[in-house]
């Protein structure tokens, strides 16, 4: 335990004081990157974690502590959303958190975009967000309570860097349906955010950049001279779905360095 200077102490334990212990998250693409961090760091915060992600093989050493589960899902498919809430609602009888993580990055000029490709972007990047957020609201809705957070980019606001426009596009749309979403749940007691991201140090984020390029880009570009951990944004997803957010919603909160400054 350790004091801030205001006299508020606080405790190495990523729950204390956050009122998440006992509550039911639900985070998709779970099984790397934002996704695996964030359902790691939830579960040390005392929340009973579904994680769910189409990769199998990427939840080997999962941490998600007791009562924590694993789904094999692909949650481009409306359906199988539907199915996933269902079967935590059928283990747990509710549904208090809802981090939207899963995603692709498809690195191709715009002019060489195909039909198929739009569609696995879009389907996994912003169908399955509008998807796992409407099967989520409606047992969030009977609780009169609920937090969902949206991972969306700061390709969102730049365009998508190194040809990821389609992802950009896909990203800016998590945007407005975060606000959308943040309008019409607020009377439910259902807050609704969303994170932008900047460049993290994951397999996907590193697709495309060879390790020279890399750290030239960042040490060139991002105030901090660094890319971020996926950790970093873990930690602050924990503060917008915790008891210290409860009057957030709508928000968008960049975690990139100092990359916007918007």
């Amino acid at each position: 335990m350790s004091e801030l200077t205001s006299g508020v102490t606080v405790s190495a334990d990523p729950g204390a004081g956050f009122g998440l212990a006992g509550k039911v998250a639900l985070v998709t693409g779970a099984a790397s990157g934002i996704g695996r961090a964030t359902a790691e760091l939830l579960a040390r915060a005392g929340c009973l974690v579904a994680a769910v992600d189409v990769n199998a093989g990427g939840f080997a050493g999962i941490e998600l502590g007791d009562g924590g589960s694993t789904d094999v899902a692909d949650v481009s498919v409306p359906t199988a959303c539907e199915r996933v809430v269902t079967g935590v609602l059928a283990r747990h009888q509710r549904l208090d958190i809802l981090v939207n993580a899963a995603a692709i990055l498809r690195r191709v000029p715009i002019a060489e975009v195909d039909a198929a490709l739009w569609e696995e972007v879009m389907d996994t990047n912003l169908l399955s967000q509008f998807a796992m957020c409407r099967a989520a609201a409606r047992p969030m809705r009977k609780q009169g309570s609920g937090r969902i957070v949206n991972i969306s980019s700061t390709a969102a606001f730049n365009g998508g860097a190194n040809n990821s426009s389609v992802y950009a596009i896909a990203k800016g749309g998590v945007l407005a349906l975060t606000k959308s979403l943040a309008r019409q749940l607020a009377s439910d007691g259902v807050l609704v955010n969303a994170i932008c991201p900047g460049g993290i140090d994951t397999p996907m984020g590193r697709q495309g950049f060879t390790e020279e390029r890399w750290n030239a880009h960042y040490a060139a570009n991002v105030p901090l001279k660094r890319a971020g951990r996926p950790e970093e944004v873990a930690n602050a997803i924990l503060f917008l779905v915790s008891d210290w957010a409860s009057y957030v919603t709508g928000h968008t909160l960049d975690v990139e360095g100092g990359l916007l400054l918007r």
